[in-house]
């Protein structure tokens, strides 16, 4: 529930699917009138917001399609099996709870994993302790950008690494400690 209210509040979730409006208000509240540098932020911000919402709706459907298709499933396996040996309602009831169950568990991984984004992301641009920069500005957009684009795998593999540090002109061994400090605090640190 906390879940759900947190998307519902970032405008991530919601009756429309766009959402939007409270996260505008929030990038809007948190620059506080301020000048034109503080407005190309929160418009990365939106765009951002807009990129992790358009990935949480995306893999939401996923989910909810690969459940009906699977309960289908079990429910056509159970009603050929009846064939042979009686089958129950009350086991039919059962095996589509456990199906259920299991693919609400997948949905909340979901929520939590996009919530966790959301949370790196207010951090990112709506936190104004954040002003410190360990690379240069270039090397922490290509590394926020490959995050955001890879939301539900975030750690690159070695050849990504590779790549990353050629891009951001930055070690692999940076990479992989970007990486390792991501893990810890979950954001990157820039």
């Amino acid at each position: 529930m906390r879940l759900d209210n947190m998307l519902l509040a970032e405008g991530v979730a919601g009756p429309e699917k766009g959402g939007g409006s409270a996260a505008a208000a929030a990038a809007a509240a948190a620059s506080g009138g301020a000048g034109s540098d503080n407005s190309v932020e929160h418009s990365d911000y939106r765009a951002k917001l807009s990129q992790i919402r358009q990935i949480y709706h995306t893999e939401l459907e996923k989910y909810e399609q690969a459940c009906n298709e699977f309960t289908t499933h079990v429910m056509n396996l159970l009603r050929e099996q009846s064939r042979t040996r009686p089958i129950s309602p009350k086991e039919i009831e059962r095996m589509v709870g456990i199906i259920h169950r299991k693919f609400s568990s997948i949905q909340m991984q979901l929520k939590q994993s996009t919530c966790e984004a959301v949370m790196i992301l207010r951090s990112r641009f709506l936190d104004a302790r954040r002003k410190r920069r360990n690379f240069n500005k270039q090397a922490t957009e290509i590394l926020n950008e490959y995050f955001y684009s890879h939301l539900s795998n975030p750690y690159p593999s070695e050849e990504a690494k590779e790549e990353l540090a050629k891009k951001c002109g930055i070690t692999v061994s940076q990479v992989g400690h970007v990486c390792y400090i991501y893990d810890m605090d979950s954001s990157w640190v820039t």
